[in-house]
């Protein structure tokens, strides 16, 4: 009766957090001999349907960077966090982490550490400095030495202003980790594997889940190249 009713009301993700909740809570009461059985176990989870990706294009990127650089200077620090997420693909809590002293100039990598919260997957990792993310943390860095302790970006969050920038741009609502999707659209679309793409955006699994949830961009990259085989004679 409770799942019929519920299920109704909230949304699928609710819903099975709800249910995870009172099985767990029904899981005690049958360990110390309250019930004999959990029938919370026997309900079914939703499905939830996977959102769309909302990935703004180059055109679209561009436009957001210059819609937030227009807003006042208080929102100049975010426009180098979106900046720092589009050309590292890193995660919103790890580039904000990101310190001086985690850039190795000379070895032209930095290390993702995830600061004292850690990455996802709590392992750090080594990546490329690709080259608009250095022309970027070199115009951060400017003509001194920056302290090795001292975070590269000092705010937590741009929401407000990427809130603001995209309705001055009429733009899609692109939040943070739209930022992550435009990294490795671009990493496909230069024709970079999965397996690549997943060691520098930190995932574990070899590719899969890249191929599984941006698979769909390589083949529309692949349908675009495949017109430039053109084998006339003229």
């Amino acid at each position: 009766d409770w799942a019929s009713a519920r299920a109704a009301k909230v949304s699928a993700s609710t819903y099975n957090s709800e249910r995870g909740t009172l099985t767990a809570i029904l899981a005690l009461a049958k360990r110390d001999g309250l019930i004999l059985d959990n029938p919370a176990e026997h309900t079914a989870r939703r499905k939830m349907e996977r959102a769309a990706l909302q990935i703004p294009t180059r055109a679209q990127f561009l436009r957001l960077v210059e819609a937030m650089r227009g807003l006042d200077a208080r929102a100049l620090p975010g426009v180098d966090l979106v900046e720092l997420l589009a050309y590292s693909g890193m995660r919103l809590g790890e580039a904000t982490a990101v310190t001086w002293g985690d850039i190795d100039w000379q070895g032209e990598r930095f290390v993702v550490t995830g600061g004292e919260q850690g990455t996802k997957n709590h392992e750090a990792r080594s990546v490329p400095l690709f080259p608009a993310l250095r022309a970027l943390l070199e115009r951060l860095r400017g003509e001194t030495t920056q302290p090795a302790n001292e975070r590269v970006i000092p705010i937590a969050t741009a929401k407000k202003a990427l809130a603001s920038a995209c309705r001055k741009a009429g733009l899609p609502d692109f939040g943070h980790h739209a930022m992550r999707h435009y990294f490795v659209s671009n990493a496909i679309e230069a024709g970079v594997d999965f397996k690549t793409i997943a060691a520098w955006v930190g995932h574990k699994d070899g590719g899969v889940l890249v191929a599984k949830t941006y698979g769909h961009l390589r083949d529309v990259h692949s349908t675009e190249m495949a017109k430039r085989m053109i084998f006339s004679a003229s």
